[in-house]
């Protein structure tokens, strides 16, 4: 086995955090070194991450080391948001980073303050997360190569086949597909005659508003956006967080763990994998499920024992529709054969 993840924890944001994580993906895989580490740390190591990360190389005996700090971290073996913790893949053998082909799809992470749409949106698929922490306010950092990256992004090739990349929304349509007839900026004034919040209240009646959304669909009546919901006006508006179009077919979502549960299980039923990278929205979790990781433990039972690292943050990158997206309130799971 040339891959295996560990995950450490603590009651204070240490570099021997980082270096344990890595001693146990070390031990678990066989291995005296690793090729390359994924090493993602909570946000209890922002301020300075770099001595972790010192810590982290010596103990892989490399210097290529990729991650960003999080929200919260996890592996298959647990998920931390509440102590400063460390979570790493080592990889091994053949496998290890290399540098982006033409069309070989790239990790891909960021901070939120320094994202841009444009360069996520340009070149090859991207899969990935973005930094994040509990305040929303940062300090966040990304690290390539064992080094601060100053623009706060990276992009990694990993070696091997490219991943299958799986996407869980956790959400359901409410009602049919409408048109857009009437738009004024964000906000959304009338769906096919009537006015936005009209259709709105009448298939969402006790629903919050951070549990609904917008769907774009394309031509074939398939979801390819997703965006949160800003505001009801009494006039009858729905503000949205996204530029739309008049013409445009869209529908009401609403959040459902069931959903979740469902589209994780029948995604990684099939086709083979040695392991596999999580990204994962920091409203879903634990928060999602009632107080039980749902979609941790639903990738653990389709693919059990499979090795996984990844992080909770404040967006999600996956390619939707033949675009590279920025979702959110979503899970990327990329499973490598």
């Amino acid at each position: 086995m040339s891959v295996a993840s560990g995950i450490a924890s603590g009651a204070v944001a240490t570099p021997r955090l980082a270096a344990e994580a890595v001693e146990r993906a070390l031990s678990r895989a066989g291995l005296d070194r690793a090729q390359a580490v994924l090493l993602f740390l909570s946000a209890d190591f922002a301020d300075d991450p770099r001595p972790a990360l010192v810590a982290a190389a010596r103990a892989a005996q490399t210097l290529a080391l990729t991650g960003c700090t999080a929200l919260g971290i996890l592996t298959e073996e647990d998920w931390i948001l509440d102590a400063p913790s460390a979570a790493a893949l080592v990889l091994g053998g053949e496998r290890g980073f290399v540098r982006p082909g033409a069309d070989q799809a790239v990790l891909t992470l960021a901070a939120p303050n320094t994202l841009d749409l444009a360069w996520l949106a340009a070149g090859v698929p991207r899969y990935g997360g973005i930094a994040g922490d509990a305040t929303g306010l940062g300090p966040y950092k990304v690290w390539q190569q064992g080094q601060l990256r100053p623009d706060g992004r990276c992009e990694q090739a990993l070696s091997g086949p490219p991943p299958a990349i799986h996407v869980s929304r956790g959400m359901l349509p409410l009602g049919e597909p409408l048109r857009i007839d009437e738009l004024d900026g964000f906000d959304l004034l009338r769906l096919s005659g009537q006015p936005a919040a009209t259709t709105l209240r009448r298939v969402a009646t006790t629903l919050a508003l951070h549990e609904l959304a917008l769907a774009g669909l394309d031509e074939h009546g398939r979801i390819v956006h997703c965006w949160p919901l800003v505001g009801i006006d009494e006039g009858g508006a729905v503000t949205v967080a996204a530029h739309l179009r008049t013409g445009g077919r869209v529908v009401w979502m609403r959040r459902s763990a069931e959903a979740a549960r469902v589209e994780l299980e029948t995604a990684l039923q099939d086709g083979p994998a040695s392991f596999g990278l999580l990204f994962s929205c920091g409203s879903r979790g634990a928060a999602f499920h009632g107080g039980i990781e749902g979609d941790w433990r639903a990738i653990r039972q389709a693919r059990p024992g499979l090795p996984l690292v990844g992080f909770y943050g404040n967006g999600q990158i996956a390619p939707v529709g033949g675009e590279n997206r920025l979702l959110h309130h979503s899970v990327v799971v990329s499973l490598f054969a």
